[in-house]
C-alpha cells in the first residue's frame, strides 16, 4: 500500500517550501466538508487532514530556519474559488494583499452523490487561479457510483474532460491483484518528472530469502497498459 497520509503531508510541506524558496506564494488546500443534510462529510482518508497540515513543523518561527514564511509565503485553505486570493490595492496604512502564485491541493475525491463531487469546486478553483499552476497531489477524481447512478450518468462526459485536462508530472504506483486478500506487490509503474517516460518494473525475489528486487522491463511516452506489465 502506497497510501500514507503522513507521507503525503511531509510531501506537500517540501513542495511548499521549496517553491516559496523560489519567491513564489503558495496556498495548501485539503477540500472541505461536501454533500447536504445529513450526508454532509468529508472522505475518511481526509479525515482530520487539514489539521494536521497546520499543526506540522513548518520551522517557520523566529529563529528557525523558514522564519515568517508560513502566513506569508505560505498559506492555508480548501477546495473552492472563495480560496484563491487575487492581488489587491490596500488603502491608506492598510498593506496590499499579494495573490496566491501557486496552488497545492491535497488528495481531491469524489465521494457517492452529485452533490458530493470535488469536481464542481474543484474547476471553479482552477478557472479562478487562471494561468496559475495548480497541483493535484493522489488525486481520485474518478465518479463514485452509487445505486441511483447519479455519477455514472449526469454531466460524466464533462467530469472525464475536466480530469484529463490534468497532466501527470510525476507518478509511483504499485501493481498488484486486487482480488487477493492481502494484496502481493507484482511490480510498479513510475514516471520521474514532467519530460520523463513512463516506466513498468515487475518486481522479483532474490533467491535464498536475499529480498526483492524491482526491474525494468518497458519504457514508454504513454501509461503502459495492464497487459504489458504481466506479461
Amino acid at each position: 500500500d502506497s497510501y500514507r497520509i503522513g507521507t503525503l503531508l511531509e510531501l506537500s510541506r517540501a513542495m511548499a517550501i521549496r517553491l516559496a524558496e523560489q519567491n513564489l506564494r503558495v496556498r495548501v488546500c485539503v477540500q472541505g466538508s461536501m454533500g447536504v443534510g445529513i450526508f454532509t462529510g468529508v472522505p475518511k482518508q481526509l479525515n482530520g487532514v487539514s489539521t494536521l497540515l497546520q499543526r506540522m513543523d513548518w520551522e517557520s518561527e523566529p529563529g528557525e530556519p523558514n522564519e515568517g514564511m508560513v502566513g506569508d509565503y505560505i498559506n492555508f485553505g480548501f477546495v473552492g474559488k472563495d480560496h484563491v486570493v487575487d492581488f489587491e490595492k490596500g488603502e491608506g496604512d492598510t498593506p496590499d494583499t499579494q495573490q496566491d502564485d501557486a496552488f497545492i491541493i491535497i488528495c481531491p475525491q469524489n465521494m457517492i452523490g452529485l452533490e458530493s463531487s470535488i469536481h464542481g469546486p474543484l474547476s471553479e478553483m482552477v478557472d479562478a487561479a487562471g494561468d496559475r499552476p495548480v497541483i493535484l497531489l493522489n488525486p481520485d477524481l474518478t465518479d463514485k457510483v452509487s445505486a441511483q447512478g447519479q455519477q455514472s450518468v449526469r454531466g460524466r462526459q464533462q467530469r472525464l474532460d475536466f480530469s484529463d485536462s490534468f497532466e501527470t508530472i510525476y507518478q509511483f504506483q504499485n501493481i498488484y491483484f486486487s482480488g487477493t486478500s492481502y494484496f502481493p506487490i507484482l511490480g510498479s509503474v513510475v514516471k520521474l518528472g514532467p519530460l520523463e517516460p513512463w516506466v513498468a518494473h515487475q518486481r522479483r525475489d532474490l533467491v535464498d530469502n536475499g529480498g526483492e528486487v524491482y526491474l525494468p522491463i518497458y519504457s514508454s511516452e504513454t501509461v503502459p497498459e495492464n497487459e504489458v506489465i504481466m506479461a
